[in-house]
Protein backbone atom coordinates (compact mmCIF):
# COMPACT_ATOMS: atom_id res chain seq x y z
CA UNK A 1 0.00 0.00 0.00
CA UNK A 2 1.43 3.54 -0.76
CA UNK A 3 1.63 6.08 1.30
CA UNK A 4 -0.12 9.55 0.37
CA UNK A 5 -0.03 12.77 1.79
CA UNK A 6 -2.20 15.57 1.99
CA UNK A 7 -1.34 18.60 -0.76
CA UNK A 8 -1.78 21.69 0.87
CA UNK A 9 1.99 22.19 2.14
CA UNK A 10 3.50 25.71 2.18
CA UNK A 11 5.38 26.53 -0.74
CA UNK A 12 8.19 28.94 0.33
CA UNK A 13 9.70 30.01 3.82
CA UNK A 14 7.58 31.46 6.16
CA UNK A 15 8.49 34.68 7.72
CA UNK A 16 9.40 34.33 11.47
CA UNK A 17 8.33 37.36 14.29
CA UNK A 18 11.63 38.21 15.58
CA UNK A 19 12.43 36.50 18.79
CA UNK A 20 12.92 38.94 22.04
CA UNK A 21 15.72 37.99 24.40
CA UNK A 22 14.71 37.05 27.73
CA UNK A 23 16.36 36.18 30.77
CA UNK A 24 16.02 31.55 30.18
CA UNK A 25 18.37 30.38 27.78
CA UNK A 26 16.06 30.23 24.82
CA UNK A 27 16.62 29.53 21.43
CA UNK A 28 15.26 30.44 18.40
CA UNK A 29 15.59 26.96 17.08
CA UNK A 30 13.20 25.62 19.46
CA UNK A 31 10.76 28.63 18.47
CA UNK A 32 11.19 27.26 15.00
CA UNK A 33 10.52 23.72 15.31
CA UNK A 34 7.12 24.77 17.33
CA UNK A 35 6.32 27.10 15.31
CA UNK A 36 6.80 24.05 11.84
CA UNK A 37 4.79 22.00 14.54
CA UNK A 38 1.67 24.23 14.86
CA UNK A 39 1.27 24.32 11.26
CA UNK A 40 -1.44 21.24 10.84
CA UNK A 41 -0.18 18.03 8.64
CA UNK A 42 3.70 18.88 9.66
CA UNK A 43 5.26 15.46 10.13
CA UNK A 44 8.76 15.31 12.01
CA UNK A 45 11.17 12.99 12.31
CA UNK A 46 13.55 13.08 15.30
CA UNK A 47 16.72 10.66 14.87
CA UNK A 48 19.59 9.56 17.29
CA UNK A 49 21.57 7.08 19.23
CA UNK A 50 20.47 6.31 22.55
CA UNK A 51 20.70 8.54 25.11
CA UNK A 52 20.85 11.71 22.93
CA UNK A 53 18.20 13.08 24.41
CA UNK A 54 15.25 12.22 22.37
CA UNK A 55 12.40 11.56 24.90
CA UNK A 56 12.87 14.53 26.45
CA UNK A 57 13.71 16.42 23.36
CA UNK A 58 9.53 15.05 22.26
CA UNK A 59 8.32 15.55 25.33
CA UNK A 60 9.43 19.70 26.05
CA UNK A 61 7.69 19.82 22.32
CA UNK A 62 4.62 18.30 23.77
CA UNK A 63 5.33 20.94 27.07
CA UNK A 64 6.04 24.04 24.94
CA UNK A 65 2.51 24.05 22.54
CA UNK A 66 -0.22 25.94 23.71
CA UNK A 67 -4.01 25.03 23.26
CA UNK A 68 -2.73 21.96 21.17
CA UNK A 69 -4.23 18.31 22.15
CA UNK A 70 -1.36 16.31 22.70
CA UNK A 71 -0.63 12.76 22.46
CA UNK A 72 2.56 10.72 23.52
CA UNK A 73 2.48 7.10 22.68
CA UNK A 74 5.45 5.18 23.85
CA UNK A 75 6.42 1.47 23.07
CA UNK A 76 9.97 2.11 25.43
CA UNK A 77 9.08 3.84 28.67
CA UNK A 78 6.23 2.71 30.80
CA UNK A 79 4.30 5.44 32.21
CA UNK A 80 5.22 5.30 35.78
CA UNK A 81 9.10 5.38 34.85
CA UNK A 82 8.14 8.38 32.69
CA UNK A 83 6.92 10.23 35.46
CA UNK A 84 9.68 9.33 37.61
CA UNK A 85 12.45 10.56 35.20
CA UNK A 86 10.70 13.74 34.19
CA UNK A 87 8.25 15.14 37.14
CA UNK A 88 7.54 17.93 35.37
CA UNK A 89 5.51 16.33 32.84
CA UNK A 90 2.44 16.63 35.00
CA UNK A 91 2.32 20.19 33.21
CA UNK A 92 1.35 18.24 29.65
CA UNK A 93 -0.69 15.91 31.17
CA UNK A 94 -2.81 18.91 32.80
CA UNK A 95 -3.19 20.11 29.21
CA UNK A 96 -4.00 16.89 27.76
CA UNK A 97 -6.66 15.95 29.96
CA UNK A 98 -8.24 19.41 30.94
CA UNK A 99 -7.89 18.05 35.09
CA UNK A 100 -6.73 19.83 37.62
CA UNK A 101 -5.55 17.16 39.92
CA UNK A 102 -1.78 16.25 39.59
CA UNK A 103 -1.43 13.11 40.34
CA UNK A 104 -2.56 10.62 37.71
CA UNK A 105 -1.99 9.26 34.57
CA UNK A 106 -4.64 10.30 31.77
CA UNK A 107 -5.64 8.18 28.57
CA UNK A 108 -3.82 10.22 25.97
CA UNK A 109 -0.56 9.07 27.70
CA UNK A 110 -0.21 5.66 25.39
CA UNK A 111 1.94 2.41 26.60
CA UNK A 112 2.27 1.22 23.26
CA UNK A 113 4.67 -1.92 24.75
CA UNK A 114 1.65 -4.44 24.84
CA UNK A 115 -0.48 -3.10 22.12
CA UNK A 116 -1.12 -4.74 19.38
CA UNK A 117 -0.12 -2.66 15.91
CA UNK A 118 -4.14 -2.68 14.69
CA UNK A 119 -4.59 -0.79 17.76
CA UNK A 120 -1.62 1.27 17.10
CA UNK A 121 -3.10 2.52 13.85
CA UNK A 122 -7.48 2.52 14.90
CA UNK A 123 -5.87 4.72 17.76
CA UNK A 124 -4.08 6.86 15.12
CA UNK A 125 -7.53 7.01 12.50
CA UNK A 126 -9.56 7.56 15.53
CA UNK A 127 -7.36 10.73 16.31
CA UNK A 128 -7.05 12.15 12.94
CA UNK A 129 -11.20 11.68 12.53
CA UNK A 130 -12.07 13.78 15.28
CA UNK A 131 -11.30 17.01 13.97
CA UNK A 132 -9.06 18.16 16.89
CA UNK A 133 -5.94 20.17 16.94
CA UNK A 134 -3.65 18.32 18.01
CA UNK A 135 0.16 16.86 18.38
CA UNK A 136 1.03 12.76 18.28
CA UNK A 137 4.18 11.72 19.58
CA UNK A 138 4.94 8.25 18.73
CA UNK A 139 8.24 7.42 20.42
CA UNK A 140 9.89 5.37 19.18
CA UNK A 141 8.93 3.78 15.20
CA UNK A 142 10.96 0.78 15.80
CA UNK A 143 8.54 -0.25 18.87
CA UNK A 144 5.72 0.53 17.37
CA UNK A 145 5.82 -1.75 14.31
CA UNK A 146 7.93 -4.46 16.33
CA UNK A 147 5.56 -7.15 15.29
CA UNK A 148 3.83 -6.13 11.96
CA UNK A 149 4.83 -7.02 8.69
CA UNK A 150 6.01 -5.06 5.86
CA UNK A 151 1.86 -4.60 4.77
CA UNK A 152 1.20 -3.99 8.48
CA UNK A 153 4.19 -1.47 8.47
CA UNK A 154 2.97 0.73 5.33
CA UNK A 155 -0.69 0.70 6.83
CA UNK A 156 0.71 2.33 9.60
CA UNK A 157 2.40 4.84 7.57
CA UNK A 158 -0.21 5.46 5.82
CA UNK A 159 -2.53 6.40 9.01
CA UNK A 160 0.18 8.35 10.19
CA UNK A 161 1.49 10.28 7.19
CA UNK A 162 -1.92 11.13 5.05
CA UNK A 163 -4.50 13.31 5.12
CA UNK A 164 -2.98 15.13 7.68
CA UNK A 165 -3.57 18.73 6.88
CA UNK A 166 -7.64 18.03 6.79
CA UNK A 167 -7.11 15.88 10.27
CA UNK A 168 -5.38 19.34 11.93
CA UNK A 169 -2.58 16.59 13.59
CA UNK A 170 0.77 17.01 13.54
CA UNK A 171 3.53 14.09 14.10
CA UNK A 172 6.39 13.88 16.03
CA UNK A 173 7.92 10.27 14.84
CA UNK A 174 11.27 9.21 17.10
CA UNK A 175 13.89 6.99 15.51
CA UNK A 176 16.54 5.32 17.40
CA UNK A 177 18.37 3.58 14.08
CA UNK A 178 17.95 5.92 11.30
CA UNK A 179 19.20 2.87 8.73
CA UNK A 180 15.81 1.05 10.11
CA UNK A 181 13.74 4.05 9.42
CA UNK A 182 12.89 3.12 5.67
CA UNK A 183 11.71 5.56 3.47
CA UNK A 184 10.52 7.68 5.96
CA UNK A 185 13.39 10.29 5.71
CA UNK A 186 11.63 10.88 2.22
CA UNK A 187 8.02 10.86 3.46
CA UNK A 188 8.33 13.22 6.15
CA UNK A 189 8.44 17.66 6.14
CA UNK A 190 11.55 17.72 8.77
CA UNK A 191 14.34 15.78 9.99
CA UNK A 192 16.15 17.29 13.55
CA UNK A 193 19.30 14.72 14.42
CA UNK A 194 20.45 14.83 18.64
CA UNK A 195 23.99 13.47 18.88
CA UNK A 196 26.45 13.42 21.78
CA UNK A 197 30.30 13.80 21.39
CA UNK A 198 33.05 15.18 24.08
CA UNK A 199 34.80 17.90 24.09
CA UNK A 200 38.27 17.22 26.05
CA UNK A 201 36.77 14.97 28.08
CA UNK A 202 33.16 16.32 28.52
CA UNK A 203 30.14 15.78 27.23
CA UNK A 204 28.87 17.78 24.41
CA UNK A 205 25.05 17.34 23.29
CA UNK A 206 24.08 18.90 19.64
CA UNK A 207 21.56 19.28 17.98
CA UNK A 208 20.96 19.62 13.83
CA UNK A 209 17.96 20.53 11.76
CA UNK A 210 18.92 18.96 8.65
CA UNK A 211 15.41 19.60 6.51
CA UNK A 212 12.26 21.71 7.82
CA UNK A 213 10.42 22.38 4.92
CA UNK A 214 8.74 25.65 4.10
CA UNK A 215 10.80 27.40 6.66
CA UNK A 216 13.96 29.26 6.82
CA UNK A 217 16.82 27.76 8.95
CA UNK A 218 18.91 30.56 9.76
CA UNK A 219 20.96 28.29 12.42
CA UNK A 220 20.88 24.73 11.45
CA UNK A 221 22.81 23.67 14.52
CA UNK A 222 23.75 23.89 18.28
CA UNK A 223 24.38 22.62 21.43
CA UNK A 224 21.87 21.61 24.20
CA UNK A 225 21.44 20.40 27.68
CA UNK A 226 19.35 17.90 29.56
CA UNK A 227 19.82 19.45 32.56
CA UNK A 228 17.05 18.88 35.23
CA UNK A 229 14.90 16.89 32.77
CA UNK A 230 14.38 19.64 30.52
CA UNK A 231 15.66 19.69 27.04
CA UNK A 232 17.20 23.37 26.47
CA UNK A 233 19.12 24.61 23.48
CA UNK A 234 21.96 26.93 24.33
CA UNK A 235 21.69 30.35 22.76
CA UNK A 236 23.77 31.43 19.54
CA UNK A 237 26.24 33.46 21.63
CA UNK A 238 25.48 36.95 22.77
CA UNK A 239 21.78 36.82 22.66
CA UNK A 240 21.51 41.28 22.62
CA UNK A 241 23.52 43.42 20.00
CA UNK A 242 27.14 44.08 21.20
CA UNK A 243 26.35 47.60 21.64
CA UNK A 244 24.17 47.91 24.71
CA UNK A 245 21.98 50.26 24.15
CA UNK A 246 20.49 51.03 27.69
CA UNK A 247 23.59 50.97 29.83
CA UNK A 248 23.47 50.71 33.78
CA UNK A 249 26.03 50.89 36.63
CA UNK A 250 26.82 47.53 37.67
CA UNK A 251 25.02 45.69 40.96
CA UNK A 252 28.27 43.73 41.98
CA UNK A 253 27.46 40.41 43.53
CA UNK A 254 29.31 40.92 46.87
CA UNK A 255 32.45 39.58 47.69
CA UNK A 256 32.31 36.87 50.60
CA UNK A 257 34.67 37.18 53.59
CA UNK A 258 38.55 36.89 52.05
CA UNK A 259 37.76 36.30 48.96
CA UNK A 260 36.13 37.60 45.49
CA UNK A 261 33.80 36.83 42.86
CA UNK A 262 34.11 37.17 39.97
CA UNK A 263 30.67 38.77 39.14
CA UNK A 264 28.85 36.13 38.23
CA UNK A 265 26.93 33.52 40.61
CA UNK A 266 27.00 30.69 37.84
CA UNK A 267 31.07 31.13 37.26
CA UNK A 268 31.85 31.37 41.18
CA UNK A 269 29.59 27.85 41.86
CA UNK A 270 31.92 26.50 39.05
CA UNK A 271 35.11 27.38 40.77
CA UNK A 272 33.48 26.11 44.14
CA UNK A 273 31.94 28.99 45.29
CA UNK A 274 34.47 32.13 45.16
CA UNK A 275 37.91 32.59 44.52
CA UNK A 276 40.13 33.01 47.52
CA UNK A 277 42.07 36.07 48.03
CA UNK A 278 45.65 36.24 46.21
CA UNK A 279 44.49 33.42 43.39
CA UNK A 280 45.44 33.28 40.27
CA UNK A 281 43.51 32.33 37.40
CA UNK A 282 44.35 31.70 33.77
CA UNK A 283 41.74 32.01 31.16
CA UNK A 284 42.33 30.60 27.52
CA UNK A 285 40.18 32.13 24.84
CA UNK A 286 40.02 30.22 21.58
CA UNK A 287 40.07 32.13 18.75
CA UNK A 288 36.32 31.31 17.88
CA UNK A 289 35.74 33.55 20.54
CA UNK A 290 34.87 37.06 19.66
CA UNK A 291 36.46 40.29 20.82
CA UNK A 292 33.01 41.38 21.69
CA UNK A 293 32.74 38.58 23.79
CA UNK A 294 35.70 38.05 26.09
CA UNK A 295 35.31 42.73 26.58
CA UNK A 296 31.96 41.57 28.01
CA UNK A 297 32.94 39.33 30.03
CA UNK A 298 35.86 41.00 31.25
CA UNK A 299 33.61 44.13 31.94
CA UNK A 300 31.76 42.04 33.92
CA UNK A 301 34.48 40.86 36.44
CA UNK A 302 36.11 43.77 36.48
CA UNK A 303 33.03 46.41 36.90
CA UNK A 304 32.08 43.45 39.91
CA UNK A 305 35.65 44.31 41.75
CA UNK A 306 35.81 47.75 40.66
CA UNK A 307 32.30 48.66 42.28
CA UNK A 308 32.96 47.21 45.84
CA UNK A 309 35.73 49.72 46.00
CA UNK A 310 38.71 47.63 44.31
CA UNK A 311 41.19 49.53 42.50
CA UNK A 312 42.25 47.85 38.82
CA UNK A 313 45.17 47.47 36.59
CA UNK A 314 44.43 46.53 33.29
CA UNK A 315 46.80 45.74 30.24
CA UNK A 316 44.24 45.10 27.07
CA UNK A 317 44.66 43.43 24.31
CA UNK A 318 45.76 44.10 21.28
CA UNK A 319 42.02 44.60 19.71
CA UNK A 320 41.44 47.59 21.84
CA UNK A 321 42.92 50.61 22.83
CA UNK A 322 42.63 52.32 26.33
CA UNK A 323 40.01 54.59 25.17
CA UNK A 324 37.87 51.55 23.91
CA UNK A 325 38.82 49.86 27.62
CA UNK A 326 38.19 52.76 29.45
CA UNK A 327 34.56 53.98 27.63
CA UNK A 328 33.15 50.89 27.57
CA UNK A 329 34.04 49.90 31.13
CA UNK A 330 32.43 53.54 32.61
CA UNK A 331 29.30 52.54 31.87
CA UNK A 332 29.06 50.30 34.29
CA UNK A 333 31.43 51.79 36.83
CA UNK A 334 31.00 55.48 36.28
CA UNK A 335 34.40 57.72 34.91
CA UNK A 336 34.60 58.84 38.71
CA UNK A 337 35.47 55.38 39.60
CA UNK A 338 37.96 55.00 36.39
CA UNK A 339 39.99 58.19 37.58
CA UNK A 340 40.20 56.88 41.60
CA UNK A 341 40.54 53.12 41.21
CA UNK A 342 41.70 52.06 37.03
CA UNK A 343 44.73 52.09 35.73
CA UNK A 344 44.54 51.05 31.60
CA UNK A 345 48.29 50.83 30.24
CA UNK A 346 48.28 52.63 26.73
CA UNK A 347 51.55 52.49 24.88
CA UNK A 348 50.93 55.22 22.11
CA UNK A 349 52.39 57.49 23.88
CA UNK A 350 50.98 60.11 21.67
CA UNK A 351 47.45 60.40 23.08
CA UNK A 352 46.14 62.80 25.55
CA UNK A 353 47.18 62.36 29.36
CA UNK A 354 44.48 60.71 31.12
CA UNK A 355 44.42 60.06 35.05
CA UNK A 356 43.80 56.80 34.51
CA UNK A 357 45.80 56.04 31.34
CA UNK A 358 48.79 54.68 31.91
CA UNK A 359 51.98 55.49 29.26
CA UNK A 360 54.83 53.08 28.71
CA UNK A 361 57.66 52.46 26.84
CA UNK A 362 57.74 49.43 25.49
CA UNK A 363 60.53 48.66 27.56
CA UNK A 364 60.70 46.11 29.62
CA UNK A 365 62.81 47.50 32.73
CA UNK A 366 61.77 50.99 32.61
CA UNK A 367 57.90 49.28 31.89
CA UNK A 368 58.41 47.00 35.28
CA UNK A 369 59.18 50.25 37.08
CA UNK A 370 56.64 52.20 35.73
CA UNK A 371 53.54 49.77 36.54
CA UNK A 372 55.29 49.01 40.47
CA UNK A 373 54.79 52.99 41.04
CA UNK A 374 51.10 52.84 39.56
CA UNK A 375 50.62 49.33 41.61
CA UNK A 376 51.89 50.41 45.46
CA UNK A 377 49.57 53.80 44.54
CA UNK A 378 46.86 52.09 44.01
CA UNK A 379 47.41 50.33 47.55
CA UNK A 380 47.00 53.21 49.04
CA UNK A 381 42.97 52.83 48.07
CA UNK A 382 43.11 49.22 49.09
CA UNK A 383 46.24 46.57 49.69
CA UNK A 384 43.71 44.30 47.70
CA UNK A 385 44.05 45.37 43.78
CA UNK A 386 42.84 43.47 40.93
CA UNK A 387 45.13 42.81 38.05
CA UNK A 388 43.93 42.43 34.26
CA UNK A 389 46.81 41.42 31.81
CA UNK A 390 45.81 40.35 28.63
CA UNK A 391 49.45 37.83 27.90
CA UNK A 392 49.42 38.00 23.78
CA UNK A 393 49.68 41.90 24.13
CA UNK A 394 52.65 41.48 26.33
CA UNK A 395 54.01 39.17 24.14
CA UNK A 396 53.65 41.53 21.55
CA UNK A 397 55.46 44.36 23.27
CA UNK A 398 58.28 42.77 24.82
CA UNK A 399 59.09 39.78 22.48
CA UNK A 400 59.14 36.36 23.56
CA UNK A 401 62.23 35.79 25.21
CA UNK A 402 62.08 38.78 26.59
CA UNK A 403 59.81 38.66 30.07
CA UNK A 404 61.65 36.63 32.37
CA UNK A 405 63.21 38.76 34.46
CA UNK A 406 63.87 38.98 38.20
CA UNK A 407 61.42 42.45 38.66
CA UNK A 408 58.86 40.57 37.22
CA UNK A 409 59.01 37.18 39.51
CA UNK A 410 59.16 40.12 42.81
CA UNK A 411 56.28 41.38 41.36
CA UNK A 412 54.10 38.07 40.80
CA UNK A 413 54.91 37.54 44.43
CA UNK A 414 54.37 40.57 45.71
CA UNK A 415 50.88 40.36 43.75
CA UNK A 416 49.93 37.32 45.73
CA UNK A 417 51.38 38.40 48.78
CA UNK A 418 49.06 41.63 48.59
CA UNK A 419 45.80 38.69 48.52
CA UNK A 420 44.22 40.31 45.39
CA UNK A 421 42.72 39.08 42.18
CA UNK A 422 45.19 38.05 38.97
CA UNK A 423 43.79 37.13 35.83
CA UNK A 424 45.39 36.27 32.93
CA UNK A 425 44.22 35.67 29.37
CA UNK A 426 45.50 34.39 26.39
CA UNK A 427 44.87 33.13 22.83
CA UNK A 428 48.30 32.00 22.40
CA UNK A 429 50.85 29.52 23.35
CA UNK A 430 53.86 31.66 24.65
CA UNK A 431 56.43 31.44 27.64
CA UNK A 432 54.58 34.09 30.04
CA UNK A 433 51.68 31.91 29.39
CA UNK A 434 53.27 28.96 30.60
CA UNK A 435 54.91 30.71 33.31
CA UNK A 436 50.81 32.11 34.53
CA UNK A 437 49.87 28.24 33.97
CA UNK A 438 52.54 26.82 36.53
CA UNK A 439 51.25 29.45 39.40
CA UNK A 440 47.43 29.32 38.76
CA UNK A 441 44.87 28.24 40.99
CA UNK A 442 42.55 28.11 38.49
CA UNK A 443 42.67 27.30 34.79
CA UNK A 444 39.66 28.11 32.72
CA UNK A 445 38.84 27.52 28.88
CA UNK A 446 36.26 29.39 26.92
CA UNK A 447 35.37 28.29 23.30
CA UNK A 448 32.64 28.72 20.61
CA UNK A 449 30.90 25.26 20.00
CA UNK A 450 28.40 24.87 17.32
CA UNK A 451 28.05 28.61 17.38
CA UNK A 452 26.99 28.82 21.17
CA UNK A 453 29.45 29.91 23.73
CA UNK A 454 30.78 27.70 26.47
CA UNK A 455 33.12 27.66 29.37
CA UNK A 456 35.03 25.26 31.47
CA UNK A 457 37.39 24.41 34.12
CA UNK A 458 40.93 22.54 33.91
CA UNK A 459 42.00 23.36 36.88
CA UNK A 460 39.80 22.43 38.99
CA UNK A 461 38.16 20.41 36.41
CA UNK A 462 34.52 20.69 36.00
CA UNK A 463 31.62 19.62 33.12
CA UNK A 464 31.14 21.80 29.98
CA UNK A 465 28.77 25.19 30.75
CA UNK A 466 27.08 26.64 27.96
CA UNK A 467 26.84 30.84 28.40
CA UNK A 468 24.24 32.77 27.98
CA UNK A 469 25.27 36.50 28.03
CA UNK A 470 23.31 39.38 27.90
CA UNK A 471 22.20 43.24 28.92
CA UNK A 472 19.06 42.20 30.02
CA UNK A 473 19.49 44.52 33.64
CA UNK A 474 21.68 47.07 31.11
CA UNK A 475 24.78 45.81 32.82
CA UNK A 476 26.98 42.17 31.58
CA UNK A 477 25.39 38.54 32.71
CA UNK A 478 26.81 35.76 32.82
CA UNK A 479 24.36 32.99 33.35
CA UNK A 480 25.64 29.12 33.55
CA UNK A 481 24.05 25.99 32.22
CA UNK A 482 25.75 22.42 32.63
CA UNK A 483 25.53 20.27 29.68
CA UNK A 484 24.21 16.93 31.55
Amino acid sequence: MSVTRGQSQLEGPVDLAPVQPDTSLESVMFDLILKFLQTPGQVLLVQGPPGSGKTTFALEILNSLEETHKIYASSRVAPARLRQHFPWIDEVIDTMSGRTARASWIDELHDLRRVEPDTIFNQVLRLKHSKQRAVLVVDSWEGAIRNTNDEGRKMLESAVLSELDESKVSVVIVVEDSKKAGDLGYLVDGIVTLDQSELDGRRVRTIAMNKLRGFSVPTKRGIFSLDKARFTILPNGLRTPGTNLHPKPLEPVPNPSGAFSLGSRGMDQMLGGSIPRGSFLLIDVDSSVSPVEIRTILNMVRANFINQKGPCVIVPTAAYSSDTVAESLSKYVGWEAIDERVRILEYNQSLAPKKWRLVMKSNLSDDVKTFAHAWDELAKISPHRMLDINVDKAVQVYGRDELSVPGLTELGANMRDTEGLNIAIASTDSKLRDQWLSVVDYHLKIKNADGSLVIYGVKPFTPLYGVDLNFDKGYPVLNLMQIV
